[in-house]
């Protein structure tokens, strides 16, 4: 309801309280009792609140439902004073008593829910608040029941079970007309004007007429309305002259505004207030191709799975850093994969200017019965992040159709084919997502071919040199199927964390190599174990370590490839990617450039090359290279700054090795065999093709290294650096 930042008087967090936490595991007979004040529960265990109780140890591997118990003091209301517990939000589905009786249901990890207690307030001061939560585990993982997504476990992330109370309880204290549930979006925004849509729902035991009070940026709009007595829904706008654009960091500024609204009675007493910080910009999509209040913008980014499997412990710090990271590896857009993050993610990319694609928590496949719930989930986070300006689009699914994994893309035609969760689930979902907030792009959902005729609504998932193929492949197919190059929402190849667990516990036995534990793997480590055993045979290592750095050093050398491949067919026609992923929330086989432990793999220098805003590179890079044959190496740069580069000088040298056979010599040592210069300007937002190198290799072998060098008024830009083998595959 209120914003995270603001210091009201009158909220009171009761998971801050003296007063502790209990919890127990539920069973028939507690289920009827745990609610009773004269229930002794001092040898409960004390948990934290907010939290997965999984992170208690006393719960580290229960499935629950759980009861918790908690007492606090409240004061009287006064007259016309309305009282009201608030949940933040409950994984993933809660039961709330006070003082023995029952005050209702929640639902949703992330979705507030307001418990009037006013009557309870007036009553007494000394409160008993016992809440049941459940959250299931995952039955059959093509007809799941809850809407928890990546949280539960996924590709890349191990089975775990979210449940809890994960977002704060709070008292709050209203006049006669509470603010429910407030969402608000900037729809439109130019240097000249921007618009900001408001939608309230509030309550009032009788008709009355109130005035929404809408403060920003020195302007004091007011909108009076009559209210009907119970619940009323009410819509206005607002417009901001002159307004302060809000840019991605690589763009511009960042500037926020808290906007203010007030509800005030017919004589003029304040009866509700909230704060909600907020940017002015527009985001458009077209084929696409994404512009940021009306400016191109290719989008270069990653995938984000939980920060932390239990998200109430990341904080607004935590996310700082680890948004640092993306910033420090050239990125300017993260996918926040099946789920919605904790609040400081959306604070801090608003402040630094960091995008966020959003999905909803769907992930694979779902139950007929959950389709309602999905809808209200998505209006749901539009209520929750609709004034963040750092989120650019909305995805209602993450890959609703089973994975093939012998395939690096999945057929065409099996995806023509309808079905429920990509046809009609998906097609809910947008809905709900396009009528709650039009100011954005929707997208359906991601791992599907897009098809006519909604191109824009769908985004592939390319596994060349992973599920199938090579690492070089994925540029051929985007040639080929130019449609599905338009934007690549996940890629890459899955490795072993040099500290991995897995490694010391037992998982991967020196020992009993080349014998794998495929089946603790995937479960302990969400690793496709058996992509991994395909694409790396264990019996052609010596042991697990030399099988972990065979993983990372194919990770580094698929992700500058196709990175680089991706950045050459800038809106021709790719307008962007997400890389398959930042990090890890927890010990984990994946695509990750760092792990949980935020130590950095190979893999992430070599991203944070790839996806500088200016670079240099080959086309096609060295790789294998024919004997006898003529190396011929078209030199490009990528810019995608906002402004030109007035003048540039571009640097080419190819080296080849010593003639006599394994006489390699390194670079610093050999001589090139041919360079080459070129000068010139770079436009803004571009791809310039510079010039050919090329050489005729006669009876040379080895290894031929090819170095470029990009300077502006002679200070060096950007580097890069290739090697091919000679007769190597």
């Amino acid at each position: 309801m209120a914003h995270p930042e603001t210091d009201e008087p009158d909220l009171v967090d009761l998971g801050m309280l003296p007063g502790p936490w209990r919890a127990f595991e539920a069973d028939e007979t507690l289920r009827r009792d745990f609610p009773l004040e004269d229930l002794d529960d001092s040898d409960w265990p004390e948990v934290i609140v907010p939290g997965a109780w999984r992170s208690n140890p006393a719960f580290a591997d229960t499935d629950g439902p759980l009861l918790y118990r908690t007492r606090f003091t409240t004061g009287t209301p006064g007259p016309d004073r309305r009282t009201f517990l608030e949940f933040a939000g409950v994984t993933v589905q809660g039961d709330v008593w006070l003082d023995g009786s029952y005050l209702g249901p929640t639902e949703g990890s992330f979705v507030p829910h307001l418990l009037e207690v006013t009557e309870s307030a007036r009553a007494r001061s000394d409160h008993l608040l016992a809440v049941e939560a459940t959250c299931p585990p995952i039955g059959n993982p093509d007809e799941k029941r809850t809407l928890t997504g990546t949280t539960q476990g996924g590709r890349g992330i191990a089975p775990w079970n979210p449940g809890g109370i994960g977002r704060p309880v709070r008292l709050r204290e209203t006049g006669p007309v509470p603010l429910l549930h407030v969402r608000m979006v900037c729809t439109r925004a130019t240097e000249s004007v921007a618009t900001l849509a408001f939608r309230a729902v509030v309550h009032t035991d009788h008709p009355r007429a109130v005035v929404f009070h809408t403060r920003v940026r020195g302007i004091d709009h007011r909108h009076r309305q009559p209210l009907a007595g119970g619940e009323n829904r009410v819509e206005w706008s607002v417009r901001v002259p002159r307004p302060s654009l809000w840019w991605p960091t690589e763009m511009g500024d960042q500037p926020l505004h808290d906007v203010e609204l007030e509800i005030t009675t017919e004589d003029g007493q304040t009866s509700d207030r909230v704060v909600r910080r907020t940017g002015f910009r527009s985001v458009r999509m077209q084929d696409h191709v994404w512009s940021i209040n009306g400016e191109r913008l290719f989008l270069r980014g990653a995938i984000v799975p939980p920060m932390d499997r239990d998200l109430s412990r990341v904080t607004v710090a935590s996310a700082a850093d680890d948004l640092a990271l993306a910033r420090e590896a050239g990125l300017n857009l993260l996918r926040v994969l099946g789920h919605v993050s904790a609040p400081g993610l959306y604070d801090e990319a608003d402040r630094t200017g960091m995008l966020l694609w959003q999905d909803l928590p769907l992930t694979g496949g779902y139950h007929r019965g959950i389709r309602g719930q999905a809808a209200g989930q998505a209006r749901d986070a539009v209520d929750l992040l609709g004034h963040h300006p750092s989120v650019a689009v909305w995805c209602g699914h993450d890959t609703p159709d089973s994975v093939d994994r012998t395939r690096a893309v999945a057929r065409q035609m099996d995806q023509q084919i309808p079905n429920w969760n990509r046809t009609v689930l998906d097609r809910t979902v947008r809905r709900a997502l396009i009528q709650a907030d039009p100011s954005r792009p929707v997208v359906s959902h991601t791992g599907v071919l897009p098809n006519p005729p909604l191109v824009d609504d769908a985004t592939s998932h390319l596994w060349f040199g992973w599920y199938s193929g090579r690492r070089g492949d994925l540029a051929g197919y985007v040639d080929r199927v130019r449609r599905a190059g338009r934007f690549v929402s996940a890629f890459g190849s899955q490795s072993i964390p040099e500290r991995s667990p897995a490694l010391t516990d037992g998982t991967l036995d020196p020992d009993k190599w080349p014998d794998v534990d495929l089946e603790r793997l995937a479960h302990d480590y969400g690793a496709e174990a058996d992509v991994l055993v395909r694409r790396f045979p264990p019996a052609d290592r010596s042991g697990p370590t030399e099988w972990a750095v065979d993983t990372l050093r194919h990770q580094d050398r698929l992700l500058r490839v196709q990175i680089e491949a991706l950045r050459r067919r800038k809106y021709r026609p790719t307008g962007g990617f997400t890389l398959d992923r930042l990090l890890d929330g927890a010990p984990a086989v994946s695509g990750s450039l760092v792990d949980h432990q935020r130590v950095h793999k190979p893999a992430y220098a070599t991203v944070a090359g790839a996806c500088a805003p200016t670079i240099v590179m080959a086309d096609q890079p060295l790789e294998s290279i024919a004997p006898r044959s003529t190396v011929s190496v078209r030199v490009m740069v990528v810019h995608d700054g906002r402004h030109p580069i007035e003048r540039c000088r571009v640097d080419a040298r190819l080296l080849l090795p010593d003639r006599q056979p394994h006489g390699d010599k390194p670079s610093s040592d050999r001589a090139p065999a041919v360079a080459r210069s070129w000068g010139g300007a770079l436009e803004a937002d571009s791809v310039t093709p510079i010039g050919t190198i090329e050489l005729e290799l006669g009876d040379t072998i080895g290894t031929v290294v090819l170095e470029l060098e990009l300077s502006v008024d002679g200070e060096t830009l950007a580097t890069n650096r290739y090697e091919g083998r000679i007769g190597a595959d």
